[in-house]
């Protein structure tokens, strides 16, 4: 059975009447409603107010409550966001400078499973890694400055790249290069 469409008028009502969270001001709970959607707002936000067993809210809980929660975590999601987005940019300019220092700025040298730890553990990961390194830098099209570099110097240098790469894949590119330089100190070590 699926759940029916109900207005915001009707989702108030309901919050109200089955659930009975307080609310002082439909008016303002409406424009809420409407600017962030009952399931973000409602579903997300209502278990800390919630008795499990009734499905019900607690006594004194308002909207208001439910609300206030909801910019709490919202304002904490944009703290995390900002200072995140710092230290990757730190992370891109570390790591594309430590391979470029050791290896060029040739495409070809981060496109070589020989720059990479690749041992048996990590061959499928770095050819993965690989794959899509040589798609950014050969048939991307979605960034300018790729096309740019590709079309002027006929070579997309890991700083340029960096810019265009997921997360997920700086750290994977990160984990199968530093496990090589970690193997190839262990290997120096033992002479």
């Amino acid at each position: 059975m699926t759940k029916p469409f109900l207005t915001y008028q009707q989702q108030i009502q309901k919050l109200i009447e089955e659930k009975h969270l307080i609310i002082n001001d439909t008016l303002s709970a409406e424009d809420k409603l409407r600017d962030i959607g009952y399931f973000a707002l409602i579903g997300g936000y209502k278990d800390p107010f919630r008795n499990p067993m009734t499905r019900t809210y607690l006594p004194n809980t308002m909207f208001e409550d439910i609300y206030s929660l909801y910019q709490f975590d919202n304002q904490l999601r944009e703290l995390f966001f900002r200072y995140l987005c710092q230290i990757e940019k730190k992370m891109r300019s570390l790591i594309s400078y430590a391979f470029c220092e050791q290896h060029g700025q040739k495409q070809n040298e981060y496109l070589s499973k020989m720059n990479y730890n690749y041992s048996k553990k990590y061959q499928k990961g770095i050819d993965k890694l690989i794959q899509i390194l040589n798609q950014l830098a050969y048939t991307n099209s979605d960034y300018e400055y790729l096309k740019h570099q590709r079309r002027i110097y006929h070579n997309v240098p890991l700083w340029v790249l960096v810019n265009a790469m997921t997360f997920g894949q700086l750290s994977k590119m990160y984990t199968f290069y530093h496990q090589r330089q970690e193997a190839r100190s262990v290997a120096i070590s033992n002479m």
